[in-house]
């Protein structure tokens, strides 16, 4: 069939609006539930609000940032309180959110600190401020999470009387956006410091490197983390990635590796509205159980596809050497063999066996200057020894101890100068699969009388 040009353009210019409204269809509505709305009857809390100068030597120099923070009706300062961390300052309605859930006792009384990201102030008229907040928020290194936890938090609390938590089971922290993957890196790179985290369309994709974070979920051994993820499919999509793909892959990743984590998907864009609107059950969700247990652990349901368990599983490890012998000195190397047979050094250069529990037998008699030794699976303890002689010189060697006591002759001899931080020289032993001996060190002038390179080899940097 045929058109003639104007019945062409007409259904053309007719359908273009209809096919330009439906790639661009309003998002859905989100409206708020009581619980993110004042209540009259709810006692409210302080806000206070203040701005920060990064103090000489910080790794933000010449940032000011502004800030808020939310005290609890009835806060008594003296004790140590639970509290959350939200960047970009004042989000998801969080201070009436606490209002009305504290009053419930769905959560704990919680201290709200607002965060603000970064500015340096323009240095003239005729400058721009400049924003530092993709270079805070959007890096995947520890910078941030130093930043809060070494400066800004004690500082906040110096100034203002508080005395915050440092129990990381009483710190959640929380952001939208690139706030969002802030606020995961942190307690990612902290976990001794914050267990409980929520994103709002968290920016896990390649601005700074985050893209890799799904990845590295899988990689590390699960940390004891509580995780809410928010994302929706009119998210952003652009040349950094996908940010709703990226939200999916990351709860994919933390529930393979056996994290406590938990998710809303919408049909929201990149924004706060859908967070908004959840933020009251995120809250009750993060801190649920909060008045029998604060405790999060590490991949609690024991569903952890990590490998890593397959070699020591979860809660396996025991304390089995004390740091110290029965004589009181402390151990200086411990090694052992494919045998399961233990080793160590105490100072003055005894060999001492671990023979299980607490219990030790010394083997043989000292040697002068011995600092570490290996086992091989003949049976045969390989020593690295130094002695000082003529002056300021240091000789190096190693030798072999058999299983029947006898002593090989020495296989390596080392002359090196002591230019003052030699005292601080011990080297390393390790042994290889088919027996070789490598022994790892440094110097500046050296010098080898002999050396058996059948079986030692000396790696020196």
């Amino acid at each position: 069939m045929f058109l003639n040009v104007s019945t062409y353009l007409m259904r053309r210019f007719f359908l273009l609006p209809l096919l330009l409204l439906a790639s661009h269809a309003a998002e859905p509505d989100f409206p708020l539930t009581a619980d993110s709305q004042p209540q009259a009857s709810v006692p409210k809390g302080e806000l206070i609000t203040g701005s920060y100068t990064v103090r000489d030597g910080s790794v933000f120099p010449g940032t000011v940032r502004e800030y808020q923070i939310y005290l609890p009706a009835g806060l008594d300062k003296t004790q140590p309180a639970a509290f959350m961390v939200f960047q970009d300052g004042v989000i998801y309605q969080g201070p009436v959110v606490f209002d009305n859930l504290i009053a419930k006792k769905d959560i704990p009384p919680l201290v709200g600190i607002f965060i603000k990201p970064g500015i340096v102030p323009a240095a003239n008229d005729n400058a721009l401020p400049r924003f530092n907040r993709s270079y805070e928020y959007d890096s995947i290194t520890p910078t941030y999470s130093d930043f809060l936890i070494n400066e800004f938090l004690p500082a906040i609390e110096s100034k203002h009387g508080l005395t915050l938590s440092t129990d990381p089971n009483h710190a959640a922290i929380s952001g939208n956006s690139s706030g969002g993957i802030c606020a995961f890196m942190v307690a990612w790179h902290r976990p001794d410091r914050f267990h409980r985290i929520f994103t709002g369309v968290g920016t896990y994709v390649g601005i700074h490197g985050a893209d890799q974070l799904p990845v590295l979920v899988r990689k590390f051994e699960p940390k004891p983390l509580r995780i809410f993820l928010q994302s929706g499919t009119g998210d952003n999509n652009l040349y950094c990635g996908d940010w709703w793909m990226a939200n999916q892959m990351m709860e994919r990743s933390l529930t393979w590796a056996g994290y406590d984590v938990n998710r809303a998907w919408g049909e929201g864009g990149h924004n706060a509205k859908h967070a908004t609107q959840i933020f009251p059950e995120v809250l009750r969700w993060l801190w649920r159980d909060w008045q029998t247990t604060m405790e999060i652990k590490a991949n609690p349901k024991n569903e952890s596809k990590w490998k890593g368990y397959e070699v020591v599983g979860d809660g396996e490890w025991e304390k089995k050497l004390n740091l110290k012998s029965p004589s009181e000195t402390t151990l200086r190397r411990v090694t052992s063999n494919k045998h399961g047979e233990v080793y160590a050094v105490r100072e003055g250069g005894q060999i001492t066996k671990y023979n299980g529990s607490t219990a030790f037998s010394d083997h043989g008699k000292p040697h002068e200057g011995l600092t570490d030794l290996a086992l091989d699976n003949e049976g045969a303890i390989w020593c690295l020894a130094q002695n000082r002689y003529q002056g300021d010189h240091r000789a190096t060697f190693v030798f072999r101890l058999l299983a029947d006591g006898t002593k090989e002759e020495r296989f390596s001899d080392h002359q090196m100068a002591d230019h003052g931080y030699m005292h601080e020289f011990t080297g390393s032993l390790c042994i290889r699969h088919d027996g070789t001996c490598f022994m790892g060190g440094f110097s500046w002038e050296q010098s080898c009388a002999h050396s058996n390179r059948d079986r030692l080899h000396t790696l020196w940097l």
